[in-house]
């Protein structure tokens, strides 16, 4: 990870300025830039696949077939309904919809190290960790217009009958909004667990027992917290959702 840190600084500061830091403003506090290249490090020594799913199209038949955790939930000419369960990495969320510090869609520019887009562009964060295929064949045009969600771009036809990675090209996605639920409850859980392990464990003394004796309300204390956590964890569950999409194709 420190080659993946060093090398992804060098580059960065190449290509997007002398004052683009990832280890932050201090050196040791990265911002999301620097945590995009921590998280690639860490997944890829787990050996995370990466592999989301995968959408392909037959615009002859008009049918689309569709990989685990995915399904057709109704289609017609060039349009096809999918409700997922598994969720492409979002690198920003809608505004107001997401954790606080969380990047937002249209406000984070790629030369910002404090960005995860920008991190994304100093490893293949989306190529070997997160890719969502739309592959398309047996079309009649040159090239063809992919809408999703709110967003339209057109790719030349031998282009879709490779693939393309949906989570690369559409970066703000129909599961942005979802996307960041999740991620707002997960920053909250990670919230309680700072304080359930620097504040209440520590009062009791069973977190570090040199610096506070252990009282006798401490399975109290304990009980409760752990009570507030599995709520905590619950959330992050529900709200872990199917998400209900569009895919449009159109000849241009």
């Amino acid at each position: 990870m420190r080659r993946q840190l060093l090398t992804g600084g060098f580059t960065g500061r190449q290509q997007y300025g002398t004052n683009y830091g990832i280890p932050g403003n201090d050196g040791v506090h990265p911002h999301w830039a620097g945590h995009t290249l921590m998280a690639y490090a860490y997944l890829k020594a787990v050996g995370l696949d990466g592999d989301i799913g995968t959408f392909a199209v037959d615009l002859k038949k008009n049918k689309m077939k569709v990989s685990k955790g995915h399904q057709v939930i109704s289609s017609k000419p060039g349009e096809f309904e999918i409700a997922s369960s598994r969720y492409p990495f979002c690198p920003c969320a809608p505004e107001g919809q997401s954790a606080v510090s969380y990047p937002v869609c249209g406000q984070d520019g790629v030369e910002s190290d404090d960005s995860i887009r920008s991190g994304m562009t100093l490893v293949p964060f989306n190529q070997d960790l997160n890719r969502l295929t739309l592959v398309v064949k047996n079309g009649n045009a040159s090239q063809n217009q992919i809408t999703w969600g709110g967003e339209s771009k057109t790719f030349p036809a031998e282009q879709l009958t490779k693939g393309i990675n949906l989570a690369a090209e559409f970066p703000a996605n129909p599961f942005s909004a979802a996307f960041a639920k999740v991620d707002a409850a997960v920053a909250a859980k990670q919230s309680f667990e700072t304080k359930e392990m620097k504040n209440l464990f520590r009062q009791t003394g069973n977190f570090h027992p040199t610096m506070a004796q252990i009282t006798p309300h401490t399975d109290d204390v304990v009980g409760d917290a752990e009570k507030e956590h599995a709520a905590l964890v619950a959330a992050v569950q529900a709200a872990f959702v199917p998400v209900s999409h569009v895919i449009k194709i159109a000849a241009q």
